[in-house]
């Protein structure tokens, strides 16, 4: 009588060993990395809206999951964390589906890495269903449904299982990167476009100079990768050295070449401002530098629309997120004055 009267109050029941008597989904989580720790619990509660008795599965675990990490954009990449939901049944029979009426969440304060990722407020949900392979089975023991399920002999190419993928995304703070990386390496290269103040017919000195600064920046960027994992790609980071070295191995080859035309044209081996020479290698000094100019203003360019652009479509998700759960706390202190 009790378990019945707080179900016309509109309370949820607890109930107790529901999976031995009841048929239930058999949920699992797809990504998870070793064993978990899990407690399931089920309550019904009546609604309000259709009288109908709806039985919710809850579940409390801890353990480890995977994540594919995309560091294409590195510093300023955005990492998705997910839970991929399944269940052991096929689509004809368990569909999951995101609950549009409540929304997902987040508890931000219990994220552990703060100092070096942001979390978003925000929580995506995507479906999706994955085929089956079929093989061929021998066994003809199997009769009921459930073993049918773990025997795809007479099922056929098109059953898929429904999975529910819930995502949570972080932004890495990048400060540290910008600062300790990317502003190193250009003034590394910067102090290249020094040594043109050095007369041309040094030549040695020139190109010890190109040579220690590209050793510099060569060792720098190992000692950079040191801080990511061993990736089949270039990150952003990684295409920005790289091309700070051809530059530095440019103008390393350049010198060498005004070195060696200084050696076979002049006899005294010594340029002056009015020789053609220097003429030439003050042009490729303009032209060095105006086309590293040009090269930073297109990164911050593409900086602006594609990395930046994705944090900023997530703050925006984030905004309308809080709008969101604005909404829905209005409508519940309305519904509570109401009664």
């Amino acid at each position: 009588m009790m378990i019945k009267k707080r179900l016309i109050d509109g309370k949820s029941i607890s109930l107790s060993n529901y999976t031995q008597t009841n048929w239930h989904p058999q949920l699992y989580i797809e990504n998870t990395f070793g064993d978990l720790k899990e407690q399931i619990r089920y309550t019904a509660k009546k609604s309000k809206e259709n009288n109908h008795i709806y039985i919710c599965e809850h579940r409390d675990i801890k353990g480890l999951f995977w994540e594919k990490l995309e560091l294409h954009h590195f510093p300023s990449d955005v990492q998705d964390l997910s839970i991929s939901i399944a269940s052991m049944f096929y689509d004809d029979k368990v569909i999951l589906l995101a609950d549009p009426n409540h929304l997902s969440g987040v508890n931000r304060e219990a994220f552990v890495d703060q100092q070096e990722w942001s979390l978003y407020e925000h929580v995506d949900t995507q479906q999706r269903f994955i085929k089956e392979f079929i093989f061929e089975d021998n066994d003809e023991d199997e009769e009921n449904d459930e073993n049918s399920q773990l025997n795809p002999k007479n099922n056929n190419e098109n059953r898929k299982r429904s999975i529910l993928t819930v995502t949570c995304h972080a932004a890495r703070r990048s400060n540290y990167f910008y600062w300790n990386g990317y502003s190193l390496i250009l003034l590394i290269t910067l102090a290249s476009f020094c040594i043109f103040a050095i007369p041309p017919h040094f030549t040695g000195n020139r190109i010890q100079i190109s040579c220690t600064l590209l050793l510099t920046s060569i060792t720098f960027r190992w000692t950079m990768n040191r801080s990511l994992p061993a990736i089949s790609y270039l990150t952003s980071m990684d295409k920005y050295a790289i091309m700070c070295i051809f530059h530095l191995v440019i103008l390393c080859i350049w010198h060498a070449i005004l070195g060696s035309l200084i050696y076979l044209l002049i006899p005294d081996l010594r340029v002056t401002n009015d020789m053609w020479l220097a003429y030439i290698d003050q042009w490729v000094f303009m032209i060095a530098i105006n086309i590293f100019v040009i090269i930073h203003i297109i990164l911050l360019i593409w900086l602006y629309l594609v990395p930046l652009k994705h944090r900023r479509e997530m703050a925006k998700k984030d905004l309308e997120y809080q709008q969101s759960m604005s909404k829905e706390k209005k409508i519940l202190n309305y519904t509570l004055l109401s009664i």
